[in-house]
């Protein structure tokens, strides 16, 4: 058996109650060893961010309507306070980047689709695909 070196055993002495202890000679050989730093802090753990898409993505876009656009160019944001008194139609909900890329034409288009479709069926908005398929 291999004798420990002062300083593993200082390092388990300081970290252990009990010294004499199979944990102890096992952490105060690996510090001998250089595997363990003695009396290092220890590391938080730091939260990556996750990248590509995903239901937080899809949150955390800015949702605008592509029916009711400002005269500036840009766009309303998503929504309407009151349906019933309200003077605008049934929006038709995009994110913002999604809109910015839209040819105006293709725009027409979705509004046009999603207002045929009759709406609020069961309660639930009514769906209906952004880009016509070919």
């Amino acid at each position: 058996m291999a004798k420990l070196c002062p300083k593993g055993k200082a390092a388990a002495k300081r970290k252990f109650d009990v010294y004499p202890s199979a944990y102890a000679n096992m952490y105060a050989s690996a510090v001998c060893s250089g595997k363990v730093k003695p009396g290092g802090k220890k590391k938080k753990k730091t939260i990556k961010k996750k990248t590509g898409g995903g239901l937080r993505k899809w949150v955390g876009e800015k949702w605008v309507d592509i029916g009711a656009p400002k005269k500036n160019g840009k766009f309303q944001p998503c929504g309407r306070k009151n349906a019933k008194t309200s003077k605008r139609k049934y929006p038709k909900c995009v994110p913002l980047a999604k809109a910015n890329r839209m040819s105006a034409s293709q725009k027409q288009s979705a509004v046009k689709r999603k207002r045929a479709k009759k709406q609020g069926v069961g309660g639930k908005p009514t769906m209906v695909k952004t880009f016509k398929k070919k």
